[in-house]
């Protein structure tokens, strides 16, 4: 695992890592070559107990959806591949609300 810092990243990621100023979460690439958010262990082994889908019903059934910051700082902690987070939150693809995604005030 080698931390990357964001100057560092293809210049495919840099509209996205200008909505994502607001944290510090470190970047990694992991031994695959493979970029993505630096995982926490303890929300690692959480998601991996239990079923993502139900992790998800359960955001949506509190009025949370992929433009909520909570929900996507989990898919941060889980260590998603930046380019699965992209598609994710980012594609309108799998958000058709993407668009209106604005980062917390810091």
């Amino acid at each position: 695992m080698e931390i990357i810092s964001r100057k560092e990243l293809p210049s495919d990621y840099d509209k996205m890592m200008k909505t994502e100023q607001h944290h510090q979460h470190e970047i990694i690439m992991d031994k695959h070559g493979t970029i993505r958010w630096k995982e926490d262990s303890f929300i690692r082994k959480f998601t991996d107990d239990c079923s993502l889908n139900d992790i998800v019903m359960g955001f949506h059934s509190k009025g949370n959806d992929k433009n909520t910051e909570s929900y996507r700082e989990l898919y941060r902690k889980m260590g998603y591949s930046l380019s699965g987070y992209w598609e994710v939150f980012y594609w309108n693809m799998n958000n058709d609300i993407a668009g209106e995604y604005e980062p917390p005030k810091e």
